[in-house]
């Protein structure tokens, strides 16, 4: 019974570490862009700033707005995911449609980014599956990688069947890499790797994307997964049960009516 106790009471020290965690990191998030919106709209309000420089500070001032909406809203789908009430719309869909549009979003990225990005394998399948969720877990993937590959790297998608009953989604990028001591935090909540990886961009996300897509996954009944060495780029899968179409294939000359 000692042991049962201890046990529990090790159990709830470490969920109330976590949550207090959770709310530092939270309120840290939120703590930098609302120093920067205060500083813009001061800088705006002041009569000695030149109109031109007030709406740098205006447009400034909504680029952190709209971060702080990311964030608030990436936290909201986290707790919402962690109550249950989160339900996912399921219904039979196929995945090549969501694939090649994230595509399409993610060659005009890397364009920016000055990366390469293909699709040099699409093999469709069908699942069960919440189509909003899919193609943001597939964005959330494929934008990571492109943040943290440098210039005149690659990134590279396949949608693929795996022994029969899967299907799997991954992302391969030629960028920084992830070590083997981080690699075990990767999909925890507000972790960001090292320093190297936090300056591959200006700012930086907020540590929750790849938290939000392990979510999405494992409420579809699959599972998602890193490999990667440091300066050697990095690859995540994603599997899903295929959905098998069980209705008997229709007879090849059907007898047509007179």
């Amino acid at each position: 019974l000692a042991e049962t106790l201890n046990r529990m009471i090790a159990r709830l020290q470490a969920s109330f570490g976590a949550l207090r965690r959770f709310t530092a990191d939270a309120s840290h998030e939120l703590k930098t862009p609302l120093t920067v919106l205060r500083a813009d709209i001061e800088r705006a309000m002041h009569p000695g700033t030149p109109q031109a420089d007030r709406l740098v500070a205006l447009e400034e001032a909504m680029q952190e707005i709209t971060r702080m909406a990311d964030l608030v809203d990436s936290l909201l789908t986290l707790a919402r995911a962690d109550e249950g009430r989160f339900d996912l719309h399921r219904e039979p869909i196929h995945l090549e449609p969501i694939v090649r549009d994230v595509t399409e979003t993610a060659t005009i990225l890397g364009e920016g980014a000055g990366l390469t990005v293909s699709l040099p394998l699409v093999e469709d399948a069908m699942v069960l599956g919440d189509a909003a969720r899919l193609r943001q877990l597939f964005l959330n993937l494929v934008t990571n990688a492109i943040k943290y590959t440098p210039r005149g790297g690659k990134v590279e998608m396949t949608l693929s069947h795996r022994n029969n009953n899967a299907v799997a989604f991954a992302v391969r990028d030629s960028g920084l890499g992830i070590s083997a001591a981080d690699l075990p935090y990767v999909f925890e909540r507000f972790w960001r790797a090292d320093r190297v990886r936090s300056r591959a961009s200006e700012r930086g996300g907020f540590g929750l994307g790849l938290a939000i897509a392990q979510w999405i996954v494992q409420a579809h009944g699959g599972t998602l997964t890193v490999q990667s060495r440091l300066g050697r780029g990095s690859v995540f899968t994603v599997l899903l049960p295929m959905l098998v179409d069980e209705r008997p294939d229709a007879p090849a000359d059907a007898p047509q009516e007179a």
